[in-house]
């Protein structure tokens, strides 16, 4: 069974309770003895990791009989830009996901998006197309074909929070976020594509961080939660 682990609880002196996603939803399993450096599961439990696991079941719950890694950890831990990439993903699926329908909704989108992470060197783009699917799989994609008030489709100038989706010069007010013809077509292409095109068009740092930043906003403004690990991009 694959899994992304996002919560690892030491228990007892040497075990850990391990808070998995899974294609099924939340799963938690005990993982005997990984806190021992000897253990066959030392170096292979890592928090937002994705890993193959094999579970007993016991009276007790599910217990971890073996575990493989299907991302490299060793290199995205030697990359400060990979570490930034994985904190802000952890941090955005704890929030937001939380039942088991929002898990199985999203389990595809997450899991192509750490195998990502070591095949690419743009993070901020992939981080940047990770939410904006995220959003659109959890039901609050932006609208971006039209202006979101009166539906034309020219003279686009920017995107409200409030109103959720773009919006046209003659409908525009103060609460309205300005954006140059380029950020829109960043903008719509976001919400455009699906989880298996990650990679098939990346934006640089500079067309990217701006971007990235607009949808960790809105996702805040959504959600009505801070992403803390948003301060690693400045």
């Amino acid at each position: 069974m694959e899994v992304v682990i996002i919560r690892l609880t030491a228990y007892r002196e040497k075990d850990y309770i391990v808070n998995a996603l899974s294609n099924d939803g939340m799963i938690t399993f005990r993982a005997n003895g990984a806190l021992n450096v000897k253990s066959k599961f030392a170096g292979k439990l890592f928090l937002y990791a994705l890993v193959d696991v094999e579970l007993r079941a016991t009276k007790a719950g599910f217990t971890l009989t073996n575990v493989e890694s299907l991302t490299n950890m060793a290199k995205i831990f030697t990359d400060l830009k990979k570490i930034i990439t994985l904190n802000i993903i952890g941090e955005v699926i704890s929030k937001t996901l939380k039942d088991d329908d929002s898990i199985i909704d999203a389990f595809t989108l997450v899991k192509k998006t750490l195998v990502s992470i070591t095949k690419t060197d743009r993070q901020l783009s992939l981080t940047y197309l990770f939410v904006t699917n995220l959003l659109r799989i959890l039901g609050n994609r932006l609208v971006i074909d039209r202006c979101v008030r009166c539906g034309q489709k020219t003279n686009i100038i920017g995107v409200s929070y409030y109103e959720g989706g773009l919006m046209c010069k003659k409908c525009g007010d103060e609460r309205s976020i300005m954006l140059n013809a380029e950020a829109i077509k960043i903008l719509r292409y976001g919400f455009m594509i699906s989880e298996d095109e990650l990679l098939r068009h990346e934006f640089d740092d500079v067309e990217a961080l701006p971007m990235l930043l607009l949808m960790l906003s809105y996702l805040e403004f959504t959600y009505n939660f801070k992403i803390i690990s948003k301060d690693l991009l400045k």
